[in-house]
């Protein structure tokens, strides 16, 4: 997987401690977190079709759940 990632403010809480990861590889999109109110934003698109695979906004993703559950 190609990508990157850089501090994102969150636009919900407006805390500022949140994250944004970009990436391309057999899917393109971008993950938006914020670790202060656990607010996402997933995006995900199949690259060689254009069908979008997952467009989310909220607080009950399930990469939240399976973090709180690591503790």
């Amino acid at each position: 997987m190609s990508g990157f990632v850089h501090d994102w403010e969150c636009t919900q809480c407006k805390d500022g401690k949140g994250f944004e990861e970009n990436f391309k590889d057999t899917e393109e999109g971008h993950i938006l977190e914020c670790l202060n109110c656990k607010y996402m934003e997933v995006y995900r698109e199949d690259v060689d079709t254009g069908k979008v695979v997952e467009d989310y906004a909220g607080y009950n993703h399930y990469y939240n759940n399976n973090q709180q559950a690591k503790g």
